[in-house]
């Protein structure tokens, strides 16, 4: 056996070992990046679905109606021109 198969066989095995820790950081790498986007997606669901459920919700109720501003105005024209005619 040669010397130079030895040191030849040995850097090959340097370069293989360095490749497969460079490949290994990357599979962890996407392992947590798909994590990530697992989590992403299950909280995009869930704020849609809490969306939609807000949207199906009846709307509050809206303030008082035309008759009711009405009926109050009628009301406070009548109580001035009684206090009006009491007083003058």
């Amino acid at each position: 056996m040669y010397q130079d198969d030895e040191v030849a066989r040995a850097g090959r095995a340097g370069s293989l070992i360095d490749e497969i820790a460079r490949l290994e950081h990357q599979k962890v790498t996407h392992a947590a990046t798909e994590q990530r986007l697992e989590a992403a997606k299950r909280e995009l669901q869930s704020l849609q679905s809490l969306q939609s459920l807000q949207s199906q919700a009846p709307a509050p109720p809206s303030g008082p109606g035309v008759l009711v501003h009405v009926a109050v105005f009628a009301a406070t024209a009548g109580a001035a021109y009684l206090g009006y005619t009491l007083l003058f």
